[in-house]
C-alpha cells in the first residue's frame, strides 16, 4: 500500500535541471512538469501530485507558491506567479489556446502558422488567489490581491483587492489587505 507517495528529495530536485531553485522547494514524484529546463521555483515552493506544468515558455513559481492537486499550467507564452500566489486544487492556467471558429486548424501538433487562437503571457501578482476549478485565459494578468472565485473564468485583466467570481467574472466586492502585514512579517522572518 501506497499512502499519499513522497516529495521530491533536494538532490532529485537539483539533479532535474531547473532554471532556477530556491530553498524549502517541495514537488511531488506524482507531478508532472515538462521543460523543467523553463522552470524558476522560488523559496518555499510547493506543487503536489498530479498537477501538469508545460513550460516550453518561461514558467516562474514565486515564493511562498502553492500548486495543489489536479492543477493545469501551460506555459507556451510564458507564466508568471508572484510570491504568496495560491492555487486551489483542479485551477487551469492557459498562455494558449486554441480557435474554435473553424477558421484555423487546432492542436499543438501543427506549425503556428496554421492555427489561430488566443496566446500571450499570463501574470498572478503578489497574493492572488484562484479558487477551485477556476480557468485563466491567454494574456490576464491578476493584479496584486485579487481573488478568484471557485469554478470562475478569467477572461480579463483584474484590477487589485478586488474578490471576483463568475463565468466571466465580474468583481463582487473588496479584498481586505490585513494579509500583507503578515506577508511583511513572513520577509523579515526570512530575511528579505
Amino acid at each position: 500500500m501506497r499512502l499519499g507517495g513522497k516529495y521530491l528529495t533536494e538532490i532529485d530536485l537539483h539533479e532535474a535541471g531547473f532554471k532556477q531553485l530556491g530553498r524549502n522547494v517541495r514537488v511531488h514524484e506524482r507531478a508532472s512538469i515538462y521543460g523543467v529546463e523553463n522552470v524558476s521555483l522560488g523559496d518555499h515552493a510547493r506543487i503536489d501530485d498530479f498537477s501538469i506544468i508545460i513550460a516550453t515558455g518561461e514558467v516562474i513559481i514565486g515564493r511562498h507558491v502553492s500548486i495543489p492537486n489536479f492543477c493545469f499550467v501551460g506555459g507556451k507564452y510564458g507564466v508568471v506567479m508572484e510570491d504568496f500566489v495560491t492555487l486551489a486544487p483542479g485551477v487551469k492556467i492557459f498562455s494558449s489556446s486554441d480557435d474554435y471558429s473553424g477558421e484555423f486548424l487546432t492542436g499543438p501538433t501543427l506549425p503556428q502558422r496554421f492555427t489561430g487562437g488566443r496566446q500571450g503571457r499570463v501574470t498572478l501578482r503578489r497574493h492572488v488567489i484562484l479558487g477551485a476549478g477556476s480557468v485563466v485565459l491567454p494574456g490576464c494578468t491578476l493584479q496584486q490581491g485579487a481573488a478568484v472565485g471557485a469554478l470562475s473564468l478569467v477572461t480579463a485583466d483584474l484590477e487589485s483587492w478586488g474578490v471576483y467570481a463568475g463565468v466571466p467574472v465580474r468583481r463582487l466586492k473588496d479584498r481586505k489587505r490585513e494579509l500583507l502585514q503578515q506577508a511583511a512579517d513572513v520577509d523579515k522572518l526570512e530575511g528579505r
